[in-house]
């Protein structure tokens, strides 16, 4: 069986209120950086990137795509977080990724889509339908432009097995947003469980503490009951995109990888 790598992507972030995480979080009011990634999946039969991080526009003139939402993002993005460069760290360039598995379509996880506009883009229906016409309350975060250009989109309705050998697999995770999915990699050595949103930090999902931005809450909840039940049966790593420790709990490309 040929192996696969899984590679973790570090691509900026935002200084973000701790009342993001847990509205009742006790040091509420406390701004911390809010990681964002991007993951590579390399498969005998393709490479599979698992959200696409934040467009590059962000960086110099976020008002141009956030407009007035840009001013409750403190955003933290360095030239090297683009897409392009990301990828570059680990020898790839977009052309390189032959899917791409949306956890779901926020401005932090599907500002690269432009450049990926050659792959197909795996996103639950529900999701789609929900980001082309968001509700007012999740409306701000979701940049039409990000996703209106022309793409492949393959809609999935449920679990989904990505290459056909079990290895890696789409794991519907609603709740953060109406289609919001994750994706489990069954690696040689480990198997890990990418959550992105389904859950901000694990220790507030093993409290279930609620997150400052919800769908659902029963959703979440049920999400996370799921989650729980992968990770006692396939005995795996879970890994959260905004992870506040993800210097020392996330093994970090270009240096580091999960086998």
């Amino acid at each position: 069986m040929a192996s696969l790598k899984l590679y973790a992507l570090h691509c900026g972030g935002d200084m973000m209120d701790m009342a993001l995480f847990d509205p009742f979080d006790p040091d509420t009011g406390t701004k911390v950086y809010n990681p964002y990634f991007m993951y590579v999946v390399t498969h005998p039969d393709g490479n599979l990137l698992f959200d696409s991080g934040a467009h590059p526009d962000l960086r110099t003139d976020p008002r141009s795509r956030l407009g007035d939402a840009s001013a409750d993002f403190e955003l933290r993005l360095r030239p090297q977080d683009h897409i392009e460069q990301r990828l570059g760290a680990i020898g790839l360039m977009p052309r390189d990724i032959d899917v791409v598995v949306q956890s779901h379509l926020h401005f932090d996880h599907a500002g690269g889509l432009g450049w990926l506009t050659h792959a197909p883009i795996l996103v639950q229906r529900e999701e789609l339908a929900f980001a082309r016409k968001p509700p007012v309350y999740q409306e701000l975060i979701y940049v039409q432009t990000d996703y209106g250009m022309d793409l492949d989109w393959r809609e999935l309705e449920g679990d989904h097995d990505v290459f056909g050998d079990g290895r890696v697999n789409v794991i519907p995770t609603p709740g953060h947003t109406k289609g919001h999915q994750s994706l489990l990699v069954r690696l040689d050595r480990e198997c890990v469980f990418l959550l992105a949103d389904a859950a901000y930090l694990l220790a507030k999902m093993r409290s279930r503490s609620l997150p400052g931005i919800l769908w659902s809450p029963d959703a979440v909840i049920a999400s996370w009951d799921r989650i729980e039940e992968i990770e006692r049966s396939e005995r795996a790593r879970l890994i959260t995109t905004h992870a506040l420790d993800y210097e020392t709990s996330v093994k970090m490309a270009p240096d580091g990888w999960y086998e």
